[in-house]
């Protein structure tokens, strides 16, 4: 493992293959924009990109954006504050997974 003996190995890190990377990541949120639900917009709009170094982070801010893409059971809260379930489930619809497998090769 010749990159533990040389801490500052990302700093060698080939141009060309950071220039690949790059380009890469950049179309996984290209792609992940592209298919995420539609109903306001805002999830769609709220999909950001990020490349720093030899790391791509891709995802939104916004705190349902996870459960748009994990699905999740159907809660209200009640005039007595507790949480109350329905029952019901709200399937996935997955986005920045299959961005990822698209656009990775799996």
């Amino acid at each position: 493992m010749e990159y533990m003996s040389n801490p500052g190995w990302r700093d060698e890190f080939d141009p060309v293959k950071r220039g690949w990377f790059e380009d890469l990541v950049l179309r996984i949120g290209v792609t992940a924009e592209a298919i995420a639900p539609v109903d306001t917009g805002a999830l769609r709009q709220s999909i950001d990109v990020e490349v720093q170094g030899d790391t791509g982070r891709i995802g939104s801010n916004l705190h349902y954006a996870g459960y748009v893409e994990e699905g999740h059971r159907v809660a209200y809260r009640g005039s007595d504050g507790e949480t109350h379930y329905t029952g019901d489930v709200v399937p996935p619809q997955p986005f920045l997974r299959p961005a990822l497998y698209g656009e990775g090769g799996g």
